[in-house]
C-alpha cells in the first residue's frame, strides 16, 4: 500500500473511532418504583453517584503528551468552577477544524469542576489509570471516570498519541516521542506519586501503595499488560479486551485480582476473545457479561451529539471518505439493534467500584459484585467469579 493509502485509511479509521457520536439511542435512564430502587440500592449503593463532587484538571508529561485526571472534590465549593465539557472538534487539526459547521460544533458536558478544591478529610485516595481506545482520547469513558472519582479514586487518563484521534487527525503527536503504552501508563504513574510539580495538591491526595489500572478496547490490553509488568499495580479492569492478530499474544497473566467485562454482541472484539482471556487469568477473577450490547457500551461516545448528527455529520462536511469495512468500527454497539449503552452504565460503574474497593483493600469483603446485586439495574448482567 502506498504512502498516501496508509495515511488515508489511518485517518478514516480514527475518524470512525468517533463516529458513533451520532449514533440513535437514548441517553436517559429507565425510571424504576420508590420500593424497586430501594431495594436495588442496598444490593447496589456504588451504581449511583458517590458523596464526593468531581474536580478535574489537566497536566502533560515529560515529552508533551496531555493527561487528565480526576480527584475526588469538597461539595460545598464547586461554584464558580467550569463544568468539564467534552469538544471532540478541538481534537483535530486547525485545518479540519475549519471545515466543521458551526452549528456541528457541540460540547458534551460532564460532572467535572476544573480545579475545584480538593475533599482533603480522607486523603490520600487510591490511583486509577485508565487507557483509553484506538481513536479515543482520555475523556472517551467521562461517565466512568468521573463516577470512580465520586466515590474516592484518582482517576488519571494519559493520551496515548500514537493511536489516539487527537494523534492521529489532530496535533497531539507533533514533537511527542513515540512511546508504548506500558511506558505511557507507567509515566502517568510517576507524575501522580513523584515529586514533580502537579497541580493543586495533588501529589497528597493519592496513595501510592493503592494503585490499579483499567481500559478499553486497545486500552483494556495496555491495562492487563501494564498489571503484569509493573509491580505497583494491585488489580486490573479490560473492558472489550482480546489478543492475537494484530494485538499480539497475550502477555503473561498479572498475578493479581482481575475484572474483564465484554457486550455479548460485541462486533469488533469477539467476546470469545475476551472470555479466552479471562480463562487465562488467576483467580481470584471476575468475569462480567452485559447482554445484548456491542463494544462502546463502556465509553461515552455513543451519546455525544447525536441530536446533531456527531461525529458523522463532521465527516461529510469535510467529504472524508470512509471504507465500508471500517463503518462497523464506528458503530457498534450504538445502532437500534443493541440497547441504548446508557442503560448498562449504572450496572457497569457498580461494579467497576466494587472490584475496585474490594481489590484495593477498602472493603474487606466484595460490595455487591453478582448478577444478583446488578439485576434490577437496567441492562442485562451476569457476573462470574473464581477465587
Amino acid at each position: 500500500m502506498r504512502a498516501g493509502s496508509r495515511v488515508r485509511a489511518v485517518v478514516a479509521a480514527a475518524l470512525l473511532g468517533a463516529l458513533i457520536a451520532g449514533c440513535g439511542s437514548s441517553g436517559s435512564r429507565s425510571a424504576s418504583s420508590p420500593t424497586t430502587a430501594t431495594a436495588t440500592a442496598s444490593k447496589a449503593p456504588y451504581a449511583t453517584r458517590g458523596p464526593y463532587a468531581v474536580g478535574y484538571t489537566t497536566t502533560r508529561l515529560a515529552g508533551g503528551r496531555r493527561v487528565v485526571i480526576w480527584y475526588p472534590a469538597d461539595p460545598s465549593r464547586t461554584s464558580g468552577h467550569p463544568v468539564e465539557t467534552v469538544d471532540l472538534v478541538s481534537l483535530l487539526s486547525p485545518a479540519l477544524q475549519a471545515k466543521v459547521p458551526a452549528g456541528d460544533r457541540v460540547l458534551y458536558p460532564t460532572k467535572a469542576y476544573r480545579d475545584a478544591p480538593a475533599a482533603t478529610g480522607h486523603a490520600p485516595y487510591p490511583i486509577v489509570l485508565f487507557s483509553h481506545g484506538f481513536a479515543g482520547y482520555p475523556e472517551q469513558s467521562v461517565s466512568l471516570t468521573t463516577h470512580l472519582a465520586s466515590w474516592g479514586f484518582v482517576v488519571a487518563a494519559p493520551d496515548h498519541v500514537e493511536r489516539s484521534l487527537d494523534g492521529l487527525l489532530g496535533t497531539a503527536a507533533t514533537g511527542v516521542p513515540k512511546s508504548t503504552d506500558t511506558a505511557v501508563l507507567a509515566a502517568t504513574l510517576d507524575l501522580l506519586t513523584g515529586d514533580a510539580p502537579l497541580a493543586d495538591g495533588l501529589h497528597s491526595l493519592v496513595d501510592p501503595n493503592r494503585v490499579a489500572v483499567i481500559g478499553h478496547s486497545a486500552g483494556a490490553g495496555a491495562a492487563y499488560a501494564f498489571a503484569s509488568a509493573d509491580a505497583r499495580v494491585k488489580s486490573w479492569i479490560s473492558y472489550s479486551v482480546g489478543f492475537g492478530g494484530q494485538s499480539g499474544p497475550a502477555p503473561t497473566a498479572p498475578d493479581k485480582p482481575g475484572m474483564v467485562m465484554l457486550g455479548t454482541k460485541d462486533g469488533i472484539i469477539p467476546p470469545a476473545s475476551s472470555r479466552q482471556v479471562y480463562a487465562g487469568m488467576r483467580p481470584p477473577k471476575y468475569l462480567v457479561e452485559i447482554g445484548g450490547a456491542g463494544h462502546l457500551v463502556f465509553s461515552d461516545i455513543c451519546l455525544i451529539a447525536r441530536s446533531q448528527g456527531g461525529i458523522t455529520g463532521i465527516a461529510r462536511a469535510i467529504h472524508l471518505p470512509i471504507p465500508p469495512s471500517l463503518l462497523k468500527l464506528g458503530s457498534d454497539g450504538c445502532t437500534s439493534d443493541h440497547p441504548d449503552p446508557a442503560k448498562a452504565f449504572p450496572a457497569i460503574d457498580q461494579l467497576s467500584v466494587a472490584f475496585l474497593r474490594w481489590s484495593l483493600h477498602l472493603d474487606p469483603e466484595p460490595v455487591g459484585l453478582s448478577t444478583d446485586a446488578v439485576a434490577g439495574l437496567g441492562a442485562q448482567v451476569t457476573v462470574q467469579h473464581v477465587g
